[in-house]
């Protein structure tokens, strides 16, 4: 097993939007959003607690806090709050489902039809020691909206529409219709994941998962400011990410 020293992460994440209470973070991939197993520093909260300001964050410690989580292998936008009210305030939007998001997407083969919902409820199952979601219908229901946006080859570039929040949802619900998302190693072959884990990125294990990264990113995020109703909007750019994994649109 790799220590955190050994393990790969990406560390150029970008700030795009700052004020009194939030931030925005473009954050790359691959890295965890929070210090969690053996990523006690090499995580996006520690990497902002050590490069900001102490006097901008309001919090006891001067801990930020992390609002909206994205898989370590996910890239695009993050909400970052600066105090333990903003944190709720931001929170409670999305415990309201008033915060618009959208990501963008690589997968194998053309959805069909190309444009729906997938409405699979998500249970939980162990493969190779690792936790993945399975379709279950006494599990939590989950709603994923798509649209095919450009399809190339073998491969197509879809919208996705989170209209609930599971852990996995997209990556499941994408995988159980037949069209994994390119570089899931987890949900294309849990054995190639777990090496993974244990290893770091082999390149025989392209020719399975096609890209070295997941090839997911959470492109916008739009929703009324906690405090002071502005409507903020938020977008991020994933085209240069796909080209440079090999794949141009």
């Amino acid at each position: 097993m790799r220590t955190e020293e050994e393990i790969y992460v990406e560390t150029n994440y970008r700030v795009i939007y700052e004020d009194d209470f939030f931030l925005i973070v473009d954050k790359p991939s691959p890295l965890p959003v929070h210090p969690v197993g053996r990523f006690k520093e090499k995580n996006l909260l520690s990497f902002l607690q050590r490069d900001m300001a102490p006097e901008s964050i309001d919090l006891p410690g001067g801990q930020l806090r992390i609002v909206n989580r994205l898989d370590s292998e996910t890239s695009g936008l993050v909400i970052v709050a600066k105090s333990g009210e903003a944190a709720g305030r931001l929170g409670m939007l999305f415990e309201k489902r008033q915060v618009e998001k959208e990501y963008q997407a690589v997968v194998f083969g053309i959805p069909s039809p190309a444009m729906g919902t997938i409405s699979t409820s998500l249970g939980t199952a162990v493969r190779h020691s690792h936790r993945v979601r399975v379709p279950d219908p006494n599990g939590q229901t989950a709603v994923t909206e798509y649209q095919v946006l450009k399809n190339f080859g073998a491969y197509s570039l879809i919208k996705i529409t989170p209209r609930t929040g599971r852990t996995h949802q997209i990556r499941a619900h994408m995988s159980f219709v037949g069209c994994p998302i390119v570089g899931d190693k987890i949900y294309i072959d849990s054995g190639i994941f777990d090496r993974y884990i244990q290893e770091g990125w082999q390149e025989d294990m392209r020719p399975t998962v096609k890209s070295k990264r997941l090839l997911l990113h959470a492109s916008k995020l739009e929703f009324k400011h906690p405090y002071t109703g502005e409507l903020m909007k938020f977008d991020s750019d994933f085209a240069v990410i796909s080209k440079n994994c090999g794949f141009q649109f």
